[in-house]
């Protein structure tokens, strides 16, 4: 799939929006000159388009880490839930158990049966 990358007007609109401040909610510190990053908020991969809708602006810092702990992990996940979908992976089988363990117990002694009683016999 090809990346759709971000067209310098929109890049100057996601600035102008930013204020110049980091959009990340937990950070919103100034940007700095040469550290600008303008991030896809939902991955080209995952059908993100290069509209100002789904641009960002990040700091270096922010962008890295939402990189790292967001979108890789989502990419690596749609991959291989496709791959599994398609059959071009094999199922895993069954879970197979290892039994259950040995309680340490001694087995179990075969009962005797005990011979019929004769009911109508007197017992004097």
């Amino acid at each position: 799939m090809k990346r759709d990358e971000f067209t310098a007007k929109t890049k100057e609109q996601a600035y102008e929006r930013s204020k110049g401040r980091c959009e990340n909610k937990l950070c919103g510190l100034p940007l700095q000159i040469g550290k600008i990053h303008f991030d896809h908020i939902i991955p080209c991969r995952l059908g993100g388009t290069g509209e100002i809708q789904n641009c960002q602006v990040l700091c270096e810092s922010c962008h890295k880490e939402k990189t790292a702990k967001q979108d890789i992990p989502q990419i690596a996940k749609t991959r291989r839930q496709h791959r599994r979908h398609i059959g071009a992976v094999e199922p895993k089988g069954t879970i197979k158990s290892r039994g259950f363990p040995s309680s340490g117990r001694q087995p179990r002694i075969a009962k005797q049966r005990l011979p019929p009683r004769n009911m109508y016999e007197d017992t004097k």
